[in-house]
């Protein structure tokens, strides 16, 4: 392994543990926690929040084979499943060397060898477009989140949640604005861009994302429709974050406003990229926030970990794809940890080429396979 990630794996792995030693210490020392982990449990609907999940999953799979489609790449809707639910299974590892998104562009561009930038531009605007209505979302339902609906909560957790809302809400009207601005012809073209490349931090992530709007810039409604989608998507997490609240064991009295989920989520499932113990932390100490006083304080901690069982579950599904392709999956793995796909959107020159000369990006030939 290269040492720079050795360095960063040991960096995750040991971030990872910190945060599960101190969510286990903190579990440790409430009574409640374990008072509440013996509550009866209505099994029945805890066990729906699975096929709510696996759905939720399964369609964000098939968003980003509708980018795919957009450029007219070869890849069937059963090539987009398995390289989805194996990326799913990478993610979900603790101690994985390569991110599944990287994985799913390698296996993209095995099928297309040629067009290797607009398969990594699929997998990145993929990523953003879902980001983004996560925060749409967010942002929605912090508008519609009123007093009556946190009558329940102290002075200091309505503050908290207060000072919450207005970040989401401020964070998706810049997000919108930038992207419409990134849609206007001419703006992705100009040279400001590459002054931007070498702004520290920020620079590398703009000149990226600039190159994969290049791309899609002219399939506003493939980008419209994707939005819609992932709207849903969320929908169905937050829907399984709320069966699991009311079916776990939590007393009605101490269950947190339905509206106050939705806020709660989407920074929770944004923090779920971040390595293992990220998404258990922030969804424990937001569900805390909102509950009604008198709440156990570790609750959400339990909401969680139900969450990452799920999570397991569906990664079985990529185990079974891995083991029917263990080959082309490993070599796909190798191939993505020592030349990482992203850095084409960087070094390709060819999306300024297809922007610059006003050519929309390619679709499939009549009869060209479509899964």
């Amino acid at each position: 392994m290269p040492a720079r990630q050795l360095v960063s794996t040991t960096i995750k792995v040991a971030l990872s543990a910190a945060l599960i030693a101190y969510l286990g210490w903190q579990a440790y020392r409430d009574d409640r926690f374990y008072q509440l982990a013996a509550q009866p449990k209505n099994w029945l609907l805890l066990a729906s929040a699975l096929p709510i999940c696996l759905a939720a999953v399964t369609v964000t799979i098939l968003r980003w084979q509708l980018f795919v489609r957009a450029l007219g790449l070869d890849f069937t809707t059963r090539d987009a499943l398995r390289a989805g639910f194996v990326g799913y299974l990478v993610n979900l590892a603790p101690f994985g060397l390569v991110g599944g998104d990287s994985l799913k562009a390698v296996m993209l561009i095995h099928k297309n060898p040629r067009r290797k930038t607009e398969a990594v531009a699929s997998v990145l605007v993929d990523r953003v477009i879902g980001l983004y209505a996560l925060l749409l979302l967010a942002a929605g339902a912090s508008v519609l989140l009123n007093d009556s609906q946190l009558g329940g909560l102290a002075p200091v957790e309505k503050a908290t949640i207060a000072n919450l809302c207005r970040a989401v809400q401020l964070i998706a009207l810049v997000s919108t604005t930038g992207l419409m601005i990134m849609l206007l012809p001419g703006v992705t073209e100009s040279r400001l861009w590459d002054l931007l490349e070498h702004a520290p931090l920020i620079g590398p992530v703009l000149h990226k994302l600039v190159g994969a709007m290049r791309v899609y810039r002219r399939r506003v409604d493939v980008l419209l429709a994707a939005i819609g989608i992932s709207l849903t998507i969320h929908l169905l997490y937050v829907s399984s974050v709320a069966v699991m609240t009311t079916s776990i064991g939590i007393a009605p009295e101490h269950r947190p406003p339905l509206g106050s989920i939705f806020v709660i989520v989407p920074p929770s499932m944004i923090a779920g990229a971040l390595p293992i113990g990220a998404y258990e932390l922030t969804l424990n100490l937001l569900f805390r926030s909102v509950s009604p006083a008198g709440a156990p304080q570790n609750a959400g901690l339990l909401i969680a970990l139900a969450y990452r069982i799920i999570q397991i579950c569906i990664a079985s599904i990529g185990v079974a794809y891995w083991l029917t392709s263990r080959s082309e999956v490993r070599e796909s793995i190798h191939e993505a940890q020592d030349a990482p796909p992203e850095a084409a959107i960087a070094d390709d020159e060819r999306l300024t080429t297809l922007a610059s000369s006003g050519a929309s990006p390619p679709v499939p030939a009549a009869g060209a396979p479509r899964g």
